[in-house]
């Protein structure tokens, strides 16, 4: 077998992140030419699952469930019902030709294991960002896992193969992580058709509505945000803004801020928890999809111009500059948002030109890191 795909990060914390959306696609689409065992912890070893398998356990925290579920739970009970080969770490040494760590982890176990499949056979990552080294900030770890962290980015650096999501990422890997040049670290984009392409139909909604989607992080910038909104009302302003995503784990004041503005108020409205299917109606449904600030890439973005909703952007947004004239707008800087606000009418709305069949494609995306976690692969 050629590739083994370390899905232990998933099993030990299913949140549904972006980046996890990343692994369900990989497996949806991961190529047939290749073949490769998923990893996932079982009892004291390992169980290796098929493409399939593997979609069919990554895609429960995207599916609909009863709130308050414990997602931990019901990935532990998938694993266990498995029909799959069962080995411990020695057969996995004997077993694999190549080794991708395909998520963030921070894992002890995960690193240790990267370490000593790195000593013996081509190991592989996806680069997402650098952002917790760059923009430590908006993170919050757990006190005694800082070493663990600088641990994941060093085999970043050092790992024979590196797929960067955009060039931006790769950038960070290689200037601010100093990535040696030999190494060969290409670029694929993540893929924005897991969505059924919409048109934008006629608005229904008789103000602007305007959305954000993604957490409360500051890099963000949802308080910007906020605050511009807040100045366009009291300039005449008749719309309604939305975030969805969860609250921040590294700066109360944040959500503390967004919940002051809904108590006072304000056209504002914040849902923190929200399955697949009821967000794509919500992006479907807003006038404007925005994103400012810093992404590493920005799954959000393509997702929405697949809804036909158009994006209005201004930052580091490498999803929305590859759509930029197919359905993204960069507005400049986040000092404008104030005039985006009054600016962006709905009648102005409409004559935005959107092409959901111009995003990204993920079957591209999943042959690029197949390829490159086999040792001979070539570009």
């Amino acid at each position: 077998m050629h590739v083994g795909v370390d899905l232990e990060q998933f099993a030990r914390d299913p949140y549904g992140s972006g980046i996890q959306r990343v692994l369900l696609q990989l497996a949806r689409q991961w190529p047939a030419t290749i073949s490769a065992g998923f990893v996932v912890p079982r009892d004291r070893g390992f169980i290796l699952l098929s493409a399939s398998q593997a979609a069919e356990l990554l895609e429960v925290p995207f599916v609909r469930r009863e709130p308050d579920t414990d997602l931990r739970q019901l990935v532990q009970a998938k694993i266990e019902n498995f029909q799959a080969l069962e080995t411990d770490l020695d057969g996995l040494l004997g077993m694999f030709d190549s080794w991708l760590l395909p998520e963030v982890s921070y894992l002890p176990a995960v690193l240790q294991r990267f370490r000593m499949m790195s000593e013996c056979m081509h190991t592989a990552m996806i680069g997402f960002d650098a952002l917790p080294m760059t923009h430590p900030e908006n993170y919050r770890f757990k006190p005694g896992t800082g070493s663990n962290v600088s641990e994941y980015f060093l085999q970043l650096t050092k790992c024979n193969t590196v797929v960067a999501i955009s060039d931006f990422s790769r950038s960070e890997f290689s200037d601010r992580l100093r990535r040696p040049g030999n190494l060969p670290t290409l670029v694929s984009h993540p893929g924005g058709d897991h969505l059924a392409a919409r048109a934008k139909n006629a608005s229904v909604n008789p103000v602007p509505k305007f959305l954000r989607v993604g957490t409360m992080e500051a890099r963000k910038r949802p308080v910007e945000i906020l605050s511009a909104f807040e100045r366009a009302l009291h300039r005449g302003l008749a719309a309604e803004l939305m975030f969805i995503g969860g609250p921040s784990a590294s700066d109360f004041s944040i959500n503390d801020c967004v919940e002051d503005a809904i108590t006072r108020g304000l056209p504002v409205q914040w849902i923190k928890n929200v399955d697949d299917s009821t967000l794509h109606e919500y992006v479907h449904n807003a006038d404007i999809f925005l994103s400012v600030g810093i992404e590493g890439y920005g799954i959000p973005v393509l997702e929405a111009i697949r809804l036909g909703t158009p994006v209005l952007y201004a930052g580091i947004q490498p999803a929305a500059d590859i759509m930029q004239g197919k359905g993204s707008i960069n507005f400049g800087d986040e000092s404008l948002l104030e005039e985006v606000f009054l600016e962006y009418t709905l009648e102005k709305i409409q004559t935005i030109e959107v092409d959901p069949f111009a995003v990204p494609r993920w079957k591209e995306f999943a042959d690029t890191v197949a390829q490159a976690s086999v040792k001979e692969y070539a570009f």
